[in-house]
């Protein structure tokens, strides 16, 4: 699989989790995607985001909401306590990971100013109107009228009496957080602050743990904690999770959180590696994948835009981890082939720390051979339009290039790529089957009159969807070729290799690199030229700012937040990257005397160094 397209599926992974009911992968091959992308291409755009954009009203955090490292055991847990190089009466807390939805509770002048959700760390949900169903959400706090932001964790308890109709709690809890009608059901959703931060920390106590105890004096629901300073309490306290805590609290967990206490710690340890998709003065300690067997009852073939039929086995349902499950991915038509699944087996089920399911191991087909083996349940033709299949590596395709399934899925991806928000994959169905739209260029040709008759669309959600076509039409050369799902291409790519216009595009021939290869073999396919013909009939092409007069990075605080520094230097004509490489062009640091890896690197491959207020003041 190519880095780009491992990218889509973790960030589709992404979308389902921060923002729906459903879940399309487990956290262990969540993870296991994350590290084969940071294998392939460790500079990915994909490592600068965490959750994902949030639907609705958008609120900037003007502290990013960064996720953690993750270890699976306490040996790799302990590595990395070595590696922060501590002081002996340094102490880490301990805290449980909550299974629900990061959130965090801005007040100002000690009032409730705004509640949103994570988001991708940088922009959230705003969901200020849950706040009054909440009885953990203050509406006041004493302790001081400066900016200050409590974050926790929205989650449904194990013991509330919402009917959850099998599905996982953290489930249940974002789909009532994003009810928008009906909130009764909010009064079940708790609120458990886990952290504050603020834009003048000196007036929040100096450690983690003396944080979380003046949360509770001020009225907020915490989370329980412990403080240790050696090995063998950590493997203790692991230990006690594992064996009873885990249980016994009374929210979902998926591990513990390992954090410096010391909160003066914090800015040193995070200068001293590239702070981009988390912070490393904490960690997240993970819990061993629960598992179950189940019989086999048959495979579904879903088609993806690419064509290729993406298995699902269905099982009989079984409980684990505190949901019922009957469905989990089985990636791939390679992978359904290797299991050689047959109705009836025998099957290991696993929920990566308790999260989603995944199928591990088939236990009855110990005894079969797989040379001249016969699968009964690989599709002989595409489910949907009953076109010839063909193998393409690991990947069983479909043939037909109008196949419904794949134009649905096409035209899905341009929408999500696209940011149109408002535009469900329900709508898109329902236009499909009322014979408007076959292809990406319809999605724009459609007036208001064409959607007469059709079930469910009031004046409102017609209107939303002219509104949201319309905004989408413009943008730039490199935008659009960013979008037409070429793999590893992306918007920085192109500027690497020079590609500014749509006639540099046309031009383009160098397959020195993966990227450009990538180019090329697209290209050479006539469908996706006359796709992109197809767009440009319908788009309107904005003017393309110039090439980029080099990469900058940034380290240590600046004067503003990293998005609006990275938004001004953008327009400056930079490109901005996450770590220092012989292609940097400038380091931007609040103390250029200082010693961190980035300045070190910079002074080794003899990048210029300045002062964020110095470059500012004269670009």
């Amino acid at each position: 699989m190519k880095a780009d397209e491992i990218a889509q599926r973790l960030k589709e992974a992404r979308e389902a989790y921060y923002n729906s009911e459903t879940s399309l992968m487990s956290d262990g091959e969540f993870d296991g995607l994350e590290e084969q992308l940071r294998n392939l291409d460790a500079g990915h755009i994909y490592f600068s985001t965490v959750g994902t954009q949030a639907s609705g009203e958008k609120i900037i955090h003007k502290i990013p909401m960064l996720s953690m490292g993750k270890a699976k055991t306490t040996g790799e847990a302990q590595k990395w306590v070595e590696k922060l190089k501590l002081d002996e009466k340094t102490s880490l807390l301990v805290e449980p990971k909550i299974d629900g939805l990061s959130a965090t509770c801005l007040y100002s002048h000690g009032r409730l100013v705004h509640m949103a959700t994570r988001g991708d760390g940088n922009i959230g949900q705003d969901v200020s109107h849950i706040a009054p169903y909440l009885k953990d959400v203050m509406e006041e706090i004493s302790f001081t009228d400066q900016e200050v932001e409590i974050r926790g964790e929205l989650y449904l308890p194990k013991n509330n009496i919402y009917d959850t109709g099998g599905r996982p709690l953290r489930n249940n809890c974002v789909g009532i957080i994003n009810r928008k009608d009906d909130r009764s059901a909010l009064h079940h959703v708790r609120f458990a602050a886990y952290q504050m931060v603020s834009p003048n920390p000196q007036v929040l106590p100096s450690t983690e743990h003396k944080k979380l105890q003046l949360l509770q004096q001020q009225g907020f629901h915490s989370v329980e904690t412990q403080l240790i300073q050696s090995f063998e309490e950590l493997e203790l306290c692991y230990r006690e999770y594992l064996d009873e805590k885990r249980d016994r609290w009374l929210y979902e967990t998926d591990g513990l959180i390992l954090m410096v206490n010391d909160c003066s710690l914090h800015e040193e340890i995070d200068s001293r590696w590239i702070v981009d998709h988390h912070h490393h003065y904490a960690l997240a300690l993970k819990p061993p994948s629960a598992s179950a067997k189940t019989a086999l009852v048959s495979v579904e073939w879903k088609v993806s835009r690419l064509g290729s039929l993406i298995p699902v086995a269905v099982f009989e349902r079984i409980k684990l981890g505190g949901a019922n499950i009957e469905r989990a991915s089985l990636h791939n038509g390679q992978f359904a082939k290797e299991l050689q699944l047959l109705p009836g087996d025998t099957m290991v089920i696993e929920r990566a720390n308790d999260v989603i399911p995944y199928v591990r191991e088939n236990l009855s087909r110990k005894d079969r051979k797989l040379e001249g083996f016969i699968h009964p349940l690989i599709p002989r033709s595409c489910p949907v339009c009953q076109s010839s299949l063909e193998e393409q590596g690991v990947h069983i395709k479909c043939s037909n290039l109008l196949c419904p399934e794949r134009q649905i899925q096409q035209m899905l991806y341009w929408v999500r790529m696209s940011d149109m928000e408002q535009i469900a994959e329900g709508t898109l169905r329902q236009l499909y089957k009322a014979n408007k739209i076959r292809k990406i260029q319809d999605l724009y040709n459609l007036k208001k009159d064409d959607f007469i008759g059709l079930e469910g669309f009031g004046e409102k959600k017609i209107t939303n969807y002219l509104e949201q076509t319309t905004q989408s039409r413009s943008m730039t050369p490199q935008e659009l070729i960013s979008k037409l799902g070429i793999p590893l291409v992306q918007k920085k790519s192109l500027i690497k290799l020079g590609i500014e216009s749509l006639q540099d595009f046309y031009d383009f021939q160098d397959d020195s690199y993966v990227i450009g290869q990538n180019i090329l073999q697209w290209k050479s396919q006539s469908e996706n030229m006359e796709l992109l013909e197809q767009l440009l009939s319908v788009i309107q092409l904005k003017e393309q700012t110039a090439i980029s007069k080099g990469e900058i990075c940034m380290t240590g605080k600046g004067p503003m937040g990293r998005k609006e520094i990275s938004q001004l230097l953008e327009e400056q004509g930079y490109t901005v990257v996450s770590s220092v490489t012989k292609e940097t062009v400038l380091l931007l640091t609040d103390n250029p005397l200082g010693n961190s890896t980035k300045l070190q690197k910079a002074k080794k491959y003899d990048v210029t160094i300045s002062s964020y207020d110095s470059f500012l003041k004269n670009p």
